[in-house]
C-alpha cells in the first residue's frame, strides 16, 4: 500500500490485501492465511445476517399472523446476533471503521504532533481491546468449567461465549498492526 494522498482508506473492491490493516510485509502463505481469515469474516457475516432475517421474519409471522410463538426462536436469534455483532466489530476493525470521537484532526495540523496523539490513541485502544480480550478468555474458561447451558434450547453457552474472546482477540491483533502503522507514520514525521 502506498503512503500518498491517492490510498484510499478501505479496501478496494475485490482486492482484500489493498485495506489498511493489512501487514504491508506479509507475502505468500501468510498473505494466504490473512486474506482467507478476511473472507471467512465477511462469509460469517453474510451467513449471520441473512439467520438472523429469518429467525426474526419467521417469529413475526407465526407470532402476529399465525397466533403462536415457536419455542427458542427468540433465543436463537439473540444468539446469532451476539456472533453477528462480535465478528461485524473485527471486521470493522480491520477495516479502521471504528467510531471515534477525536477532536484532534480539528485542532492540530498534519504533522508529528497529531501522528503522536493518534499513536497514543492507538496503543490505549490495543491496551484495552487486549485486557478485554482476556476477560473474554477467563469468561469463556468459567463457562466450560461450569458447563452452562441455555434456558430454552439447551445449547451449551460456551458456543455462545466462545465467539467473544476469538474477535476480540482479533481486534487486538488488528489494533496493533494499526498502532505500528501509527508509529511508523510518527517515526516518518507525520508523512
Amino acid at each position: 500500500m502506498k503512503d500518498d494522498e491517492t490510498t484510499v482508506a478501505v479496501a478496494l473492491p475485490g482486492s482484500i490485501h489493498s485495506g489498511v490493516n493489512t501487514p504491508p510485509f506479509l507475502s505468500g502463505t501468510a498473505l494466504s492465511i490473512w486474506n482467507a481469515k478476511l473472507r471467512l469474516q465477511r462469509f460469517l457475516l453474510l451467513l449471520c445476517g441473512a439467520v438472523l432475517t429469518v429467525l426474526i421474519t419467521v417469529q413475526v409471522f407465526t407470532r402476529y399472523v399465525m397466533g403462536i410463538s415457536l419455542f427458542g426462536i427468540e433465543e436463537l436469534a439473540s444468539f446469532v446476533a451476539v456472533y453477528l455483532y462480535f465478528i461485524g466489530a473485527s471486521h470493522g476493525a480491520w477495516e479502521r471503521g471504528h467510531i471515534s470521537a477525536s477532536l484532534v484532526e480539528l485542532v492540530l495540523p498534519e504533522g508529528r504532533a497529531r501522528e503522536a496523539i493518534a499513536a497514543f490513541a492507538s496503543l490505549i485502544t490495543l491496551i484495552l481491546c487486549g485486557w478485554m480480550a482476556l476477560w473474554a478468555w477467563q469468561y469463556l474458561a468459567f463457562t466450560l468449567k461450569r458447563g452452562t447451558m441455555s434456558l430454552e434450547t439447551g445449547i451449551p453457552m460456551a458456543w455462545v461465549h466462545g465467539v467473544m474472546p476469538v474477535c476480540l482477540t482479533l481486534m487486538t491483533v488488528y489494533f496493533a498492526v494499526e498502532f505500528l502503522d501509527r508509529l511508523r507514520r510518527f517515526g516518518r514525521g507525520g508523512a
